[in-house]
């Protein structure tokens, strides 16, 4: 046998012996896996500068998307070869010669498909890349109806101490109209869209979003593709952090199942498999309103989610009762008062005449939304009674207070 057929008969031997590469994702799930490790990359170096330049990231998400690119000609050019594998080694490399002109032929609408998805991932990558410029309210602490002006609000949450404070940020219509042109997002959309660019650290909590892995929404079920390193399940303070950061954020669906990547069910540490959704209370939770000091000085008003009441009554007086040493009261020590109902209206009645301009602004007006925030956990408004003042900032304390949209209300710089 001559020298070149030796070697034409080793390569036949060797391409019918080459493993056979099947790969049963659709696309999205490759999509969502490849955009997940991205934002896992762009995580770990927004934590070692606060503002980076794109062109930083550029090699990176070139990288990624000739990755991406390369599984599908791969996957086309495996599934050209194992046809031309029972032809005698002449044939097989007329056809090799001739794959490529196939090939580019029929993959043309696939390869196009890629690049639009990989120039999708590259303007993901740019907006992840620049934090956005979150302003406090002034005048309310809390978002209410009218602090929108044809806005919409972003339900966040900020994690540290194994705590979680809900914070409601505030798109302005204009930006919303170039970033959601033709449609409402959803909670996931706006997540999606806007939680990597939040500097938490600058507003004092740890860098904990976004989740690990990804979401798929199926209805009113939201499914979370975890990873097998994902920590959520590591003690229960980890997995309370995460399913109270999930309630907060993901407002308009009602359960979440936490999957494997792969799509099965998942183990979770000390629960086992976890086969069944889990509730969202949402806005349906029951709590009381507290402060919690951040690192960088600020006080924002959070709910002490280890605390469910049954009923307003018992949420409202509990409000001066704190359990731990992360919250304080917004009730001044010396300021007592009782709760009643008067024509089916909740009544807090300060026992002695509150003189709210002896207190510091900032304290009276997180006082009286926490008190409008209590009642809105459980679908109600409340009346202040026995208060020198009869306006304070945007209240008008002759009526019920109007009814918060969140706690902690920011808004988008543009």
């Amino acid at each position: 046998m001559s020298d070149r057929k030796k070697e034409e008969s080793s390569i036949d031997e060797l391409l019918q012996n080459m493993p056979k590469f099947t790969d049963h994702r659709s696309k999205e799930e490759v999509y969502n896996r490849v955009k997940m490790e991205i934002e896992a990359q762009v995580k770990e170096e927004k934590r070692k500068t606060i503002v980076m330049s794109f062109s930083k990231w550029m090699p990176f998400v070139v990288s990624v998307a000739a990755i991406f690119l390369l599984t599908f000609l791969v996957s086309s050019y495996t599934n050209q070869e194992e046809k031309s594998m029972s032809n005698d080694s002449t044939e097989s490399s007329e056809k090799l010669r001739s794959m490529d002109a196939k090939e580019e032929s029929t993959t043309v609408t696939e390869d196009e498909t890629t690049v639009e998805q990989a120039n999708e991932m590259t303007a993901m990558t740019k907006m992840l890349d620049t934090p956005i410029e979150l302003i406090p309210l002034h005048k309310t602490t809390s978002v209410y109806e009218d602090s929108l002006n044809g806005g919409t609000v972003f339900h966040f949450s900020l994690v540290e101490n194994a705590l979680t404070v809900p914070i409601s940020i505030i798109i302005p219509k204009e930006r919303m109209e170039t970033d959601f042109p033709d449609r409402t997002p959803t909670s996931l959309q706006l997540y999606e869209r806007y939680a990597a660019q939040i500097d938490e650290e600058a507003m004092g909590f740890m860098e904990y979003h976004p989740f690990k892995g990804y979401f798929v929404a199926e209805g009113n079920v939201l499914k979370h593709y975890l990873p097998k390193d994902h920590g959520y399940d590591r003690a229960s303070g980890s997995t309370t952090t995460y399913e109270q950061s999930l309630n907060e954020i993901f407002t308009d669906f009602d359960s979440i199942l936490p999957v494997n990547e792969e799509g099965t069910t998942i183990v979770w540490d000390q629960a086992g498999e976890i086969k069944e959704p889990r509730k969202l209370p949402g806005s349906s939770g029951h709590y009381n309103y507290y402060i919690y000091h951040a690192s960088n000085g600020e006080d924002y008003l959070t709910p002490s989610f280890g605390n469910a009441y049954n009923s307003l009554s018992e949420a409202m007086l509990a409000m001066k009762d704190v359990e731990n040493d992360f919250y304080t009261s917004v009730i001044p020590s010396d300021v007592s008062y009782t709760y009643s109902e008067q024509n089916g209206i909740p009544v807090v009645r300060f026992d002695e005449r509150l003189d709210l301009e002896a207190l510091d602004p900032f304290a009276t007006t997180r006082l009286i939304e926490a008190f409008a925030l209590t009642a809105a956990s459980f679908g109600e408004e409340v009346m202040l009674e026995n208060v020198v003042q009869q306006q304070w900032a945007e209240f008008d304390l002759t009526k019920p207070l109007p009814v918060p949209l969140g706690p902690n209300g920011f808004i988008v710089s543009e």
